[in-house]
């Protein structure tokens, strides 16, 4: 190879390492009803839905609020590089969680936290991809897997209203259903309009009569102190909670994720080397009076393996042990025990290492 033609490639790979930069391009923007609908980010009736993406690109790139809506709303967006799964959490996320005043320093985790899931799509077309859930702290214990509810466009602004705050009583009508138990559930109701914000809080961009939303859904985290519907507290589920957005202070170690934590659809743990695609779901569905819808926010996303010397010392986060269950006895001679790694963690395809099954350990070779 001449001289010239190494310089040339050299360069090349130079620039193509430097190009990968902190900005997102927000590739998907579906946020569900929600009071701050077309405020964050601001959107009128001739707005286009690729004009609201652009917006939201601009603010996430900017580190301002992008609103949600109530549970299944979500945002998806891609770096200019697959994000790596390495040592340690690999991205940050940072929403507008707060402690109020009487929590803050103290072991009451109380103040505004709006949990959303993470998804980590692996693939090049966000349309063709294939979605992992990354498994936070509840999802072995307290989170629904399949719930699903559908959002019905409103005929009118405003309506009867005789609850305190509302200027319309029925004004978002769901339906929603879900596997609890074993059991199968459903319900329905209507989201009243706050008199607060008086804008639609059906995405303007969106002519719909209808939207559904299936996926996670983590417990309800609010609390009325009064009793009256008049001192909302919104907690955290602990102070080692980890894996969803929103659901921590920005600067601690628990708005960061890693990929580590994938798992299928039936909950194993996946290995993945990189991911292309980040999405963030509102997780919670929770109606808190004049506050309102609770409802996951987004300020930020974060490559943090291009941050210098973070790989040299990353934030590792302990991973809770799985449920009692999967360490209780297997039927004898039982054919779909499962195999698991030594965190714990159900495989569906053992790779080279260590694992266990029927609660002996062995080795897989290839």
């Amino acid at each position: 190879m001449k001289k010239n033609t190494l310089l040339l490639l050299l360069g090349l790979f130079s620039l193509q390492t430097y190009a990968q930069t902190q900005s997102v391009e927000v590739v998907e923007y579906h946020p569900a009803p929600g009071q701050f609908v077309n405020l964050l980010p601001s959107a009128s009736a001739t707005t286009t839905y690729q004009e609201v993406c652009e917006q939201a690109t601009e603010s996430l790139n900017n580190e301002e609020v992008v609103h949600l809506g109530t549970y299944g709303g979500y945002i998806t967006v891609k770096f200019d590089h697959p994000i790596k799964n390495l040592r340690g959490s690999d991205l940050r996320i940072t929403g507008n969680g707060f402690y109020s005043n009487s929590s803050a320093g103290s072991d009451n985790l109380g103040g505004s936290f709006e949990p959303g899931i993470v998804y980590v799509g692996v693939g090049d077309d966000v349309e063709t991809c294939k979605w992992y859930e990354l498994a936070g702290s509840e999802y072995y214990t307290n989170e629904i897997h399949d719930f699903s509810i559908t959002y019905f466009k409103p005929q009118s602004e405003t309506g009867e209203h005789t609850l305190p705050y509302s200027t319309n009583d029925n004004y978002i009508r769901w339906e929603a259903s879900w596997t609890e138990n074993g059991e199968k559930k459903d319900s329905a109701g209507y989201h009243m309009k706050i008199s607060y914000h008086n804008q639609p809080y059906w995405p303007l961009w969106d002519d719909s009569e209808s939207m559904t939303f299936t996926g996670g859904k983590v417990p309800n985290n609010a609390i009325d102190l009064s009793g009256r519907g008049t001192n909302w507290v919104l907690y955290r589920y602990a102070q080692d909670a980890y894996g969803y957005v929103d659901a921590s202070l920005n600067n601690d170690d628990y708005s960061t994720f890693d990929i580590d934590w994938a798992v299928d659809a039936d909950g194993n743990h996946v290995e993945l080397e990189e991911v292309n695609f980040i999405k963030v779901m509102c997780g919670i569905f929770q109606y808190c009076g004049w506050l309102g819808e609770t409802s996951t926010e987004i300020s930020s996303f974060q490559d943090l393996h291009l941050i210098d010397g973070y790989d040299d010392n990353p934030i590792v986060i302990t991973q809770y042990p799985l449920p009692a269950s999967i360490n209780q006895p297997l039927a004898k001679d039982s054919q779909d025990a499962g195999i698991y790694d030594l965190a714990g963690r159900k495989i569906s395809k053992p790779k080279k290492g260590f694992y266990i099954s029927n609660h002996k350990k062995y080795y897989q070779n290839n």
